[in-house]
């Protein structure tokens, strides 16, 4: 169904668009809700605490161009069941036994050969399948270290509903015949920080949902005040806090007095060790190397007398 709703700012048109048949949605009216159409209404905390409050779900509506419209429309268990029931209907021809819901699609040349199933898969899965075809027909891989084609089929997961899902799966053994949907859920090497960071910004709206149903319902005071305080926390609401910044050095000295020491301390140490590096040098003592003479063998000149001659 879609709604036509003319825009306060502007002559442009939204359009909402809401999957559910109208006759699965439930009568917000009767829950005191002021409905733009059946089961949908205004985003707004208190038709979330009426929905809540009748154990109602609900999912956001968006228009033919992606963007919000701020409306919910609500679904029930029953509502979700039937719309996938429904849905499943159409897939009627894939499945191997139509009375069965959980039944195996078609698979193979089967698929192949049956032309109102190929128009209902994905076109992954057709040409998936038709490869898996091609390569059977011509013995197998082309070489011994290439993995064979997989076979495409239907995902093994059943939800809590008791219906199967109605996703496909690639086929490879690693998959272990699950869809990429229900491959998120494995745990796999590596990816444990990534996961549980996908989980909590999965999970941050219903956290907030549940805040707001503890402020209003929860029945200790204490709990309905935390969580209002939480709300508005994250809102950037925050109350005041007084922070005094003042020292009490009564009885103690003052910091630049410590400081002064110990730079006094530094420089008498750093002369001391300059003293101590002055007297422990050598000193040397310049002289130049003469040659020794053995005087015995000296003949004197004439004229010439031997000063110790006398001696």
């Amino acid at each position: 169904m879609s709604l036509d709703l003319q825009m306060d700012d502007g002559p442009e048109e939204t359009i909402p668009v809401v999957d559910t048949p109208l006759d699965l949605r439930p009568k917000l009216d009767e829950l005191g809700i002021i409905e733009i159409e059946r089961g949908v209404c205004e985003d707004t905390y208190e038709n979330r605490a009426s929905l809540r409050r009748a154990m109602l779900n609900w999912d956001p509506v968006y228009d033919q161009s992606g963007q919000a419209t701020g409306l919910i429309a609500a679904r029930s268990k029953e509502s979700a069941k039937e719309r996938r029931l429904l849905s499943l209907a159409e897939k009627k021809p894939l499945l191997l036994d139509p009375g069965n819901n959980n039944s195996d699609y078609l698979t193979g040349l089967d698929l192949l050969l049956d032309d109102e199933a190929v128009k209902i898969v994905p076109p992954w899965v057709a040409g998936a399948t038709r490869a898996w075809q091609a390569e059977k027909e011509s013995g197998g891989p082309k070489t011994a270290k290439r993995q064979p084609a997989a076979q495409p089929h239907r995902c093994r997961q059943i939800k809590i509903d008791g219906i199967r899902c109605m996703l496909w799966a690639s086929g490879r053994v690693k998959d272990d015949g699950l869809c990429r949907h229900h491959l998120k859920t494995i745990r796999k090497p590596g990816a444990d920080i990534e996961r549980a960071r996908q989980k909590i910004m999965q999970s941050a709206p219903y956290a907030v949902d549940v805040l707001e149903e503890m402020m209003e319902t929860a029945i200790s005071e204490p709990v309905r005040l935390k969580a209002a305080t939480e709300i508005l926390d994250r809102a950037g609401v925050r109350g005041g806090a007084e922070l005094d910044i003042n020292l009490d050095v009564t009885g103690e000295r003052p910091p630049h007095v410590i400081i002064a020491e110990r730079l006094q301390r530094l420089a008498a140490g750093a002369n001391q060790a300059a003293s101590d590096l002055v007297q422990a040098e050598v000193k040397v003592i310049d002289a130049e190397v003469t040659e020794v003479y053995d005087i015995t063998s000296i003949k004197l000149e004439d004229g010439e007398s031997d000063p110790d001659a006398g001696k």
